[in-house]
């Protein structure tokens, strides 16, 4: 029996489409993301590619992680629009930029900064990297009756976690007025204007990087584990009208 294609990172098979999509870094929680799913089962297994397939209000959902940094992330995109998908949803975690700003407070992004030489690669400096404006409000309404500590603007895409010896350059976006900061989205709107695809991206912030020594971040604690479910319930919601 021949072997059926596969994309080759992703691992999804060729022959199936899968047009709405949420992705996430870890491949914990996508499997966290499946459990809101009705009949999910897992159908990709490769590297930090995980992925699941199930219903959310009668639409097919695929979840799948993608990992750390644009790279391995835009690998991951490549492949699911070569798989058809027309709508794709970030939810992920990132750091705040903002004064007041709260752990397990929620960003929606409507741009991103693109501080990461992936999209650099592909095309120039110069070209913005822009969610799509009725996915991005959709998202942002569905958090805000959800009475939960919401902003929708722009945010930093970097691919540096700790800072090193040359300045990150946070402190200059955050007074431009960047909200968040994190790892992987501006790859992710750069490809969907690329191939037409929808894309959003809403974070729960687990502190802010340029107040870290005055102890701003808790990436485990249950304000995170709140606001990411709301943000997965949300995405989730949304994409089924998409």
């Amino acid at each position: 029996m021949a072997k059926t294609a596969q994309s080759p990172h992703i691992q999804l098979e060729k022959s199936r489409r899968h047009a709405r999509v949420i992705t996430c870094g870890s491949p914990e929680r996508a499997e966290l993301i499946a459990k809101s799913l009705k009949g999910a089962k897992a159908i990709g297994r490769n590297r930090e590619y995980h992925s699941y397939l199930g219903q959310r209000n009668g639409q097919d959902i695929l979840v799948i992680s993608h990992g750390i940094g644009c790279p391995g992330a835009m690998i991951c995109f490549q492949e699911l629009a070569a798989s058809g998908a027309q709508t794709i949803i970030r939810v992920g975690t990132g750091g705040g930029l903002y004064d007041g700003m709260k752990v397990g407070d929620l960003v929606v992004a409507t741009a991103a900064v693109r501080q990461e030489g992936t999209t650099r690669a592909m095309v120039p400096g110069e070209f913005p990297a822009i969610a799509d404006g009725a996915l991005t409000e959709s998202i942002f309404q569905g958090l805000r009756e959800k009475k939960l500590g919401v902003k929708k603007g722009i945010v930093v895409t970097t691919d540096t976690f700790y800072p090193g010896l040359l300045d990150n350059q946070l402190k200059l976006y955050s007074d431009a007025g960047a909200i968040a900061v994190e790892m992987e989205v501006s790859s992710l709107f750069i490809l969907g204007t690329l191939k037409d695809i929808r894309t959003a991206g809403v974070f729960a912030l687990d502190g802010n990087p340029l107040k870290w020594k005055e102890g701003v971040y808790d990436p485990t604690g249950l304000a995170m584990k709140k606001a990411l479910a709301a943000a997965i319930e949300v995405a989730l919601d949304t994409l089924a009208k998409a």
